[in-house]
């Protein structure tokens, strides 16, 4: 992974999640302004689960994950709420880190897909863990309805294609990344 592009982490394992399909529009609308998104599709569901234990030796997945972190001037995330927190392969993810620094004071931008009225758990879950890092997080609001996706489950809708586009645009200006002319 290039250590300028945007590392993208979608906090779901569901095959058909509007978080990660989010996550892959972003992408999209990333590379048409020239920015770079990284999406790590899987390695929420191979990472081992967090042993303290292990932190001086890591397996070889968890100090991959750690340097994708490490590398990324930035994390994009999308996470659903699970039982009124973050889902646990996720929370695991990002415990992995915690040793590490990888995501101390790094720039996080979280795509917040919940329903008007839904979500707040999650939010003040996620809030208090990547307060833990001193991550410096920005939150955007992105409205998703059943209309704006196609079949497949992909965001095909204009205007959440467009929100997508402008949180992309703020979050690479904040972490200092330039559109390729």
């Amino acid at each position: 992974m290039s250590d300028t592009a945007i590392l993208a982490i979608s906090g779901s394992l569901r095959a058909a999640s509007v978080n990660s399909a989010v996550l892959r529009a972003a992408a999209t609308a990333a590379a048409a302004a020239g920015i770079v998104v990284t999406i790590d599709h899987d390695t929420l569901r191979r990472l081992p689960p967090f042993d303290p234990d292990l932190e001086a030796e890591r397996p070889p997945l968890v100090t991959a994950f750690d340097a994708a972190c490490r590398a990324a001037p930035g994390v994009l995330m999308s996470v659903p709420e699970y039982a009124h927190g973050i889902p646990g392969a996720f929370k695991n993810a990002l415990d992995w880190t915690v040793g590490s620094g990888s995501l101390y004071a790094k720039p996080v931008a979280v795509l917040d897909v919940a329903p008007p009225g839904r979500g707040g758990f999650l939010r003040e879950a996620l809030g208090h863990v990547l307060g833990a890092m001193a991550a410096d997080v920005v939150s955007y609001a992105v409205p998703i309805a059943a209309a704006d996706r196609d079949a497949a489950g992909e965001i095909v809708g204009d205007a959440a294609l467009a929100v997508l586009a402008d949180a992309v645009r703020d979050f690479a200006a904040r972490i200092g990344l330039h559109a390729v002319a």
